[in-house]
């Protein structure tokens, strides 16, 4: 794929997470973000959020007509995010909800059923300013995280990652084609290093390193991926705004354990 293609299409992703929560004021800053935060990751800490014992709340998302995908939550870091997510499942917010972004090879967004679109929100209840994720948490933005999304305070809105290892090894073929690697890319236009340790940990699992540290990463689906997978694979989408032609309902997410 020519570099001018790869980076057309990552403006696009940029302009309608822009356009529908604010998830990302630019790709490449955020990519300057992870840069300073991903320093001394290793893959050991990764792999620890995998593991079955790591978070004991389980979250089921039921697609109507579909199936179901199964969430563990990072309860154990009790974070205030992870309590207010929690609060509203409680709350029923998620009742004949639906997927409202589809993005193929890179994620689906789920917002709550019954609240206008294009909703304003102040500074002070965006999720960046609401919740500092730590940078000693442990947990990453890794292939079937899920992550609030900049207005989850307002509407209930929050992702499914899937970009996968081979996301990555595309991103980082594009940037070959100029003759340098990501971290020499991060490191001449920013001044700032990017570890190959830290790269390790997306280039092993897949993921969207740049949301680390912008936005919190409250769980990991451990069930229906392939589902995830078959929506992004298969539905239609309406334009650029990444909306399906058709409504996916999510017909209710609940604490199942």
């Amino acid at each position: 794929m020519p570099i001018n293609i790869f980076w057309g299409r990552m403006q696009r992703y940029t302009n309608i997470l822009d356009e529908n929560t604010g998830i990302m004021k630019r790709v490449i800053i955020l990519f300057v973000i992870t840069a300073f935060f991903l320093c001394g990751c290793s893959e050991n800490t990764l792999l620890l959020q995998l593991e079955s014992g790591f978070g004991s709340t389980v979250v089921r998302i039921d697609i109507k007509d579909m199936g179901s995908v199964d969430v563990r939550l990072f309860d154990d870091d009790s974070s205030d995010a992870y309590k207010l997510f929690v609060d509203k499942i409680e709350d029923g917010v998620y009742t004949d909800s639906s997927v409202s972004v589809v993005i193929d090879d890179y994620l689906m967004m789920i917002r709550a059923g019954g609240i206008p679109e294009n909703m304003e929100i102040s500074e002070e209840l965006k999720t960046s300013k609401m919740f500092k994720p730590s940078s000693e948490s442990g947990i990453y933005p890794i292939y079937g995280s899920v992550v609030l999304s900049e207005n989850f305070s307002v509407d209930g809105s929050f992702m499914i990652v899937a970009f996968s290892e081979d996301g990555i090894e595309e991103l980082e073929s594009m940037l070959l084609y100029k003759g340098i690697t990501l971290s020499e890319y991060l490191l001449n236009a920013y001044g700032i290093e990017f570890t190959e340790e830290g790269l390790d940990i997306y280039r092993a699992k897949g993921g969207a390193p740049w949301l680390y540290g912008v936005y919190p990463c409250v769980g990991q689906v451990f069930g229906g991926m392939d589902l995830v997978e078959k929506i992004l694979r298969e539905t239609n989408i309406a334009d650029e705004s990444y909306r399906p032609t058709e409504k996916i309902i999510v017909s209710g997410i609940g604490i199942v354990g």
